[in-house]
């Protein structure tokens, strides 16, 4: 999908313009001299017909014709071809026109800052990983008695948060760029399916995270009491 982020941007030509999804789009052709003016079909991404025969409606030079939202229900690159002229000559051709979910055309430039995004919320994610195994453990003697319990080992939850909820921004920027852009939905429609479930299942698990946090910096605070007295503990402590 980032490839194509990348290519498409290059592989559109004689486009009239960026449109949205669901919405109608005026195609048109202009000539100086014409006494008539038709659009013979209107393709859609898959190169099927959508329209034929359409008779454009003449406004001095110019001559249009709006294709009805029922018609515009994928993204991706339409066409369509016009046969104009008067009695001495006649002139024939086709014109794109990209269709995207929000209207917005996909630039080089706009791409990059999505290939940019994912890239750094991916990074993060990476170094979370990382760093959560680096995190200290309790102290234990030779025995596996524990001499001293280890306060930062609770930012191993906190980050496991953190990185599900990196995790969580990469699908759903993904989902959404992939819903925009491609010209099929199943692999966006995918995608925002994994992300309603990782979403669902955070609202979920929230308040057991926090009930565990709690609980686990109760039971530490308990344990450097009980220590401080005398009370030996195995290396898993409580």
């Amino acid at each position: 999908m980032l490839l194509f982020l990348m290519i498409v941007p290059t592989v559109f030509a004689e486009s009239i313009g960026t449109f949205q999804i669901n919405e109608d789009v005026e195609i048109y052709q202009e000539c100086n001299n014409c006494t008539y003016c038709n659009f013979t079909r209107v393709k859609g991404p898959t190169g099927a017909n959508l329209l034929t025969n359409l008779e454009a409606t003449e406004d001095g030079t110019y001559y249009h014709f709006t294709v009805g939202e029922g018609n515009i229900t994928d993204n991706g690159v339409y066409s369509y071809c016009y046969d104009c002229g008067n009695t001495a000559e006649k002139a024939t051709g086709c014109l794109d026109f990209e269709v995207t979910y929000n209207g917005l055309p996909l630039t080089s430039e706009r791409a990059t800052l999505y290939i940019g995004l994912i890239g750094f919320l991916f990074l993060f994610f990476v170094l979370t990983i990382f760093f959560i195994p680096k995190l200290p453990q309790d102290k234990v003697d030779d025995n596996g008695l524990m001499i001293e319990p280890a306060s930062l080992k609770y930012l191993k939850p906190i980050l496991i948060a953190f990185a599900w909820m990196e995790m969580l921004a990469i699908v759903f920027l993904t989902s959404n760029v992939a819903l925009a852009y491609l010209p099929f939905k199943m692999f966006g429609d995918f995608l925002f399916l994994i992300f309603q479930i990782m979403f669902w299942t955070t609202i979920v698990a929230i308040p057991i995270w926090f009930i565990n946090l709690f609980i686990g910096i109760f039971r530490h605070k308990e344990m450097k009491r009980l220590m401080e007295r005398g009370v030996e503990f195995g290396g898993k402590g409580l």
